[in-house]
């Protein structure tokens, strides 16, 4: 039987230290996974309340809860790989979200923006990171062939991916309101 050489699967063989090193570099990745989730989340609790229209907050309260859940996988990620979820990280996310809300204030004022708006634009960029950082991480597992994180990533990235678009869409909605006539959404 003659069969492609690119039809079949490729193994290797890695000795314990390549092994290791390569958990290694992983568990430093999903370090900023947990961060860069744990900013997002702390974001969205900051900008519920200051969205007065109703089914933006209902979606926001929504996008809340699926941001707790995807913080808690991205901690069993560590779990995946036999490694523990490092605290200090999400203590980072936590500090890194207050630094992009002073930094999207200034360019919201900036731009003659006021209100909620800013909040939602800031939003935007935070879920395009963390929908990044998993769908990195799902590369990761197809890469070193650990099923049981890409079975944890593709369903976050699909989530994300959809989150994306309607915070877009809000953002847009609210724009105008808020620039051209100085009132929060």
């Amino acid at each position: 039987m003659n069969v492609s050489n690119s039809s079949m699967p490729i193994l290797l063989d890695l000795d314990e230290q390549t092994w290791k090193d390569s958990l290694d570099r992983v568990e430093t990745w999903l370090g900023n996974v947990l961060m860069i989730q744990t900013n997002l989340r702390q974001l969205i609790e900051d900008t519920v309340d200051k969205v007065h229209e109703p089914h933006i907050r209902a979606y926001l309260a929504d996008i809340l809860e699926k941001a707790k859940q995807h913080e808690q996988q991205a901690e069993e990620l560590y779990r995946v790989i036999g490694r523990d979820p490092s605290k200090a990280r999400k203590l980072g996310g936590t500090v890194m979200s207050k630094v992009n809300q002073v930094v999207a204030d200034i360019q919201g004022v900036a731009g003659g923006a006021v209100g909620a708006w800013r909040d939602i634009r800031q939003l935007l960029l935070a879920n395009l990171d963390s929908l990044g950082a998993f769908a990195i991480a799902e590369q990761l597992g197809l890469a070193l062939g650990l099923p049981e994180i890409v079975d944890i990533t593709f369903p976050i990235v699909q989530e994300k991916s959809t989150h994306q678009l309607l915070l877009q869409e809000y953002m847009l909605e609210m724009a105008p309101v808020s620039i051209l006539y100085k009132a929060s959404i």
